[in-house]
């Protein structure tokens, strides 16, 4: 597969760059290692770069490899005897060299091959790139692979493996998975002992090898021999775990990235919201106030997105996370939920060259609460989210705000909800709950994201990649956590409120009621008299 890969590239003119996702200990090192050793002595003046994890002796293991290569060549070829590290170079004609060098320690120089073994646990695999970049020719014949097995979700290599699987790179994304090796296969002693193993399959996810029925529904070249090895592997390779097993031995990208995470939210759920509920909301716009009353309206440099509009006797609450709105920085962010059903509904946040001021994000939340019903907010209130507290409350007059007594944690008369450890700690365990019960709908791709790359980080729950300089178009994975904190605010006004009413309920009252005529979105007091 990865000679396919190298020659189809090699056959449209292009530069080789690859990207390998594989299990442990497949003999793709090995391999690309062959190629790069046949390219440094097969075409003179070649200049072949090894780069390797800092890992103690892993530059020395791979240079070793390369020696044995040199020894069991079937020709004499002269070898200066130069040497600096793990360095090797050829004399004339050949006149190439060979270079084995740890992460740190790669220097400025021209190469036209370089192989990048354990990508994934490189230190700074960013920077490594663009270090890369300034060194190797953008030539037809130049090479560069990385290659590696998968570490954790969000961090440098997953963000280029997206970028190439989304054709975003030059890099083609290559998967070879674990059963394509012809030594993850354990055979059986006799046809009655396969059978045995055969009718003791599982077929529940709750088991501790997984529901091994459904994997091979799903991958059909898998063989009774690829289970057997499987499951010896989970109890003795893995320690029991089928979580390693899959990050080591990952069936799919998907599966790699997925189990290899250490993220806080069940990314279960959040990989099927991805296939299931995310749809594209209304264009970027803003609500405005007209003579008819409240409006989205399309804005290109809009800053509100609309994935439901909203329904006549229905519910709904808002919570937001508020920055200077700066790149480099979080962002002001706000959404809305509707409260029964619980879902995502709508959306307030800046993007890369649109500053939001302290007072344009307010006058959006406080248009958006009420083209919302009236929504009860409950905003982040430190630094400048108090600012936000007060233009609600002393230039929009709006009251529907919740304070901190109602959230049970301190007893303060403070509005909204103050982003500290033991607040944040409850919030963050309130949005894994209703992630794991799959009692939210979030129809947003960059709020899953964000959901996606929020880890303990020092024992803190963050964006993984908080703090970190991103570049201008750089993807947002792992930077930013505003709209998760959103969503925990908007859970804090959903539980610290009555119970939702149904709309069946709204309904009758709307039946019996002297505001029969009134739409749900008019005035205040009609929402009043509801709630």
């Amino acid at each position: 597969m990865v000679l396919q890969s190298i020659y189809g590239q090699v056959n449209e003119g292009k530069p080789v760059r690859l990207l390998e996702l594989k299990g442990r200990q497949q003999g793709s090192s090995t391999g690309i290692g062959a190629y790069c050793f046949l390219r440094a002595i097969c075409e003179p003046q070649t200049n072949a770069l090894i780069i390797t994890e800092e890992k103690g002796g892993s530059a020395a293991n791979i240079y070793s490899m390369y020696e044995r290569f040199y020894s069991n060549l079937p020709l004499e070829l002269d070898r200066e005897s130069t040497r600096m590290g793990q360095f090797m170079k050829f004399g004339d004609p050949v006149g190439s060299t060979i270079k084995v060098e740890g992460e740190k320690n790669v220097t400025s120089f021209t190469f036209q091959v370089v192989h990048l073994s354990e990508a994934a646990f490189f230190q700074n695999l960013g920077k490594t790139l663009s270090m890369l970049y300034q060194t190797v020719p953008d030539n037809p014949d130049t090479f560069i692979c990385l290659e590696t097995t998968a570490n954790r979700y969000g961090d440098d290599f997953h963000t280029e493996w997206e970028r190439a699987s989304e054709g975003k790179s030059d890099f083609c994304a290559l998967f070879v998975p674990w059963y394509y090796h012809e030594e993850y296969s354990s055979p059986f002693a006799d046809e009655n002992e396969r059978e045995l193993f055969k009718n003791h399959l599982s077929d529940s996810s709750d088991s501790v090898y997984g529901n091994e029925w459904y994997m091979m529904d799903v991958y059909p070249e898998l063989t009774m021999e690829n289970m057997k090895w499987r499951r010896a592997s989970i109890r003795n390779r893995c320690q029991g775990s089928m979580v390693e097993f899959n990050r080591q031995y990952p069936c799919s990208p998907e599966d790699a990235f997925h189990k290899g995470t250490n993220t806080i939210f069940d990314m279960s759920y959040l990989q099927k919201a991805l296939r299931q509920y995310v749809f594209e909301p209304v264009n970027r716009g803003m609500i405005t106030e007209e003579p008819a009353g409240l409006q989205f309206k399309d804005d290109p440099e809009g800053i509100t997105q609309i994935f439901y509009p909203p329904e006549p006797h229905t519910e709904y609450v808002m919570g937001s996370d508020h920055a200077e709105g700066l790149d480099g920085r979080d962002y002001s962010a706000a959404i809305v939920l509707q409260r029964l059903p619980l879902r995502m509904v709508a959306k307030i946040r800046g993007y890369d060259g649109r500053q939001v001021s302290i007072d344009e994000f307010a006058e959006q939340m406080y248009y958006l609460a009420l083209f919302y019903g009236h929504a009860w907010i409950c905003p982040e209130n430190n630094a400048d989210g108090g600012t936000v507290v007060s233009l609600l409350q002393e230039k929009w007059d709006y009251r529907e705000i919740v304070a901190e007594r109602d959230l049970g944690v301190v007893n303060s008369n403070r509005f909204g909800w103050r982003n500290q450890s033991n607040t944040r700690r409850r919030g963050v365990g309130m949005l894994q709950e209703s992630i794991h019960a799959d009692e939210i709908e979030i129809p947003c791709q960059q709020t899953l994201r964000e959901c996606m790359n929020f880890h303990t980080v020092n024992g803190k729950p963050q964006a993984i990649k908080k703090g970190k300089p991103r570049k201008q178009g750089e993807p947002e994975d792992g930077f930013y956590d505003d709209l998760v904190f959103s969503l925990i605010g908007g859970l804090y006004a959903h539980y610290c409120r009555p119970a939702a009413r149904s709309r069946k309920y709204f309904e009758r009252q709307f039946e019996t009621s002297r505001f029969r005529e009134l739409s749900i979105l008019e005035t205040k007091d009609h929402w009043t008299n509801y709630a």
